[in-house]
């Protein structure tokens, strides 16, 4: 009896163990990258925060002019899966009123909106994600070797949730950063009622860091790329 309590208790560590070596494999990172569309070019840093206790945040902040962009999510790692906290978008000037807060209530299973649309929604589970950090699972996802997958993700006009469909597409396509080559993962998202594909590319080599994500529609007009430009830290 004495030996089989051992045992459990070593499987229990071990599992614990083993449990966070997969989730915490995504590192801390702090890297330049670039926004671009057809009517903006802006150059920001994200920052990945990941505390032990699961305590996440993932931002991105940029200065360019007399815009300044702020975009931050945080979030807790709960049994490997994303659970939604607070997502926030802040614009300066206040005039160009794109300012928006979403507070996830994970209790009562509800979302509430502020700022530039306002309105309240609820939801069936903990389980649906925010535009940012969707990308978590997202990467979470490929490390953990789903080769098709879906997330749900909140809408910021008026709380509706979309099922978002995510296909790895290839599994070793070259992408850059700077001169530097990388193997990339190519996953491909789409949705049922949407003109509009997004392509991710994933720098295995890079903790699994997300070298591109472009935005493909049928108006060229609205494509939009975000691009890895130079990692600070990593780790």
């Amino acid at each position: 009896m004495i030996q089989f309590k051992k045992n459990m208790k070593f499987s229990y560590v071990f599992s614990i163990l083993f449990l966070s070596i997969n989730v915490f494999s995504i590192e801390n990172y702090v890297a330049e990258y670039r926004w671009e569309s057809s009517d903006r070019d802006i150059l920001g840093v994200r920052k990945l925060v990941i505390e032990e206790n699961g305590a996440s945040s993932l931002s991105f902040k940029a200065n360019k002019s007399f815009i300044k962009l702020d975009i931050e999510t945080d979030f807790k790692f709960l049994n490997k899966k994303v659970e939604s906290k607070e997502y926030s978008v802040g614009v300066k000037p206040a005039m160009v009123n794109r300012s928006q807060k979403l507070f996830f209530n994970n209790i009562e299973n509800s979302i509430n909106s502020k700022g530039r649309y306002e309105w309240s929604a609820n939801t069936i589970s903990k389980s649906v994600l925010d535009p940012l950090n969707a990308q978590i699972q997202v990467r979470m996802n490929v490390l953990d070797g789903y080769k098709d997958f879906s997330i749900d993700i909140i809408e910021m006009k008026d709380g509706t949730i979309e099922p978002n469909f995510y296909k790895v597409t290839s599994e070793n396509v070259d992408c850059y950063v700077g001169d530097d080559k990388y193997s990339c993962i190519e996953v491909t998202r789409l949705r049922k009622y949407d003109d509009r594909k997004t392509i991710y590319l994933i720098a295995k080599n890079l903790g699994y860091m997300f070298v591109k994500i472009k935005d493909v529609d049928l108006d060229p007009k609205k494509n939009q790329t975000l691009s890895l430009e130079k990692i600070l830290s990593l780790g």
